[in-house]
């Protein structure tokens, strides 16, 4: 598939995750988003901000705007953030709906501009391979996806 094709998809693809994961945050107050609680104690605000801070650190770090700093996965190439993650978490649990709102539409539109202006998806990926920056790309797409599914079934 051409870069072009590619980056149509994606981009089609993160605007219709955008699209509802916005929509279901407006739906919700701070305390109906923190209510919702997945078993391992995260609440659907500390997804929803942890979406905001990995696809805005995903898209930065495709684009050569942030140098990569924590461990990959040796198995799959791809970042192993589970203590920054949780770190974050517990620094966005406060943040309010309108704030969590301003982050993920910040995130999503550099996520956008990434994918459109990303240079040769067929390159190696900010940690080099065996992921490339195509790989990546897809990878904020799928994140979004993931998270958004996990948080119909929440709320």
């Amino acid at each position: 598939m051409q870069d072009h094709e590619l980056r149509t998809t994606m981009l089609a693809a993160l605007d219709a995750e955008y699209s509802v994961l916005m929509a279901r945050c407006r739906k919700y107050d701070g305390a109906q988003l923190r209510a919702a609680v997945r078993a391992d104690g995260w609440t659907a605000h500390d997804i929803l901000a942890h979406v905001a801070d990995a696809t805005y650190g995903l898209s930065l770090l495709t684009l050569g705007e942030a140098q990569p700093t924590l461990p990959t996965d040796p198995q799959t190439g791809y970042l192993s953030p589970h203590e920054y993650n949780e770190q974050r978490r517990q620094k966005n649990a406060d943040l309010s709906v309108e704030k969590l709102l301003s982050r993920l539409e910040s995130a999503f539109a550099t996520a956008r501009r990434a994918i459109a202006e990303t240079s040769d998806l067929a390159a190696d990926g900010p940690y080099g391979p065996p992921t490339t920056r195509h790989d990546w790309l897809q990878r904020i797409v799928d994140h979004a996806q993931g998270h958004r599914e996990e948080l119909a079934e929440l709320l």
